[in-house]
């Protein structure tokens, strides 16, 4: 995105991003608890919207980010479109993501 080159986004792919960071503090919470949680984000977002607030939180222009489906793509093995996981019973033990906007502010030292 920096570089300004066109970068194509699925619009039908779905993830529940968080920051290694937060994630870090999820598999502690895991081993407290002695169990299995999934710790993804709060949020279930398509990585064409990811990257619009990627841009966004970083004052980088949108206007080559270009929405696409997966279904209209020739991969070398299948991929499933939604890989967002429930996290609830992370969220019971006081498991704490960010908010998609906070983890990446995070990142850049802005929070």
């Amino acid at each position: 995105m920096r570089e300004g080159k066109e970068l194509n986004l699925f619009i039908d792919e779905f993830r529940t991003p968080v920051s290694a960071t937060t994630a870090g503090r999820g598999l502690l919470l895991a081993l407290e608890n002695a169990g299995i949680l999934h710790l993804g984000g709060k949020e279930r977002i398509s990585r064409y919207d990811f990257g619009r607030i990627m841009a966004e939180v970083l004052g980088l222009p949108q206007a080559k980010l270009k929405p696409g489906r997966q279904q209209d793509i020739q991969m070398a093995a299948p991929r499933p479109p939604d890989v967002s996981l429930d996290s609830s019973k992370a969220f019971a033990l006081r498991y704490q993501p960010l908010s998609i906007e906070e983890e990446l502010a995070a990142l850049q030292g802005k929070v």
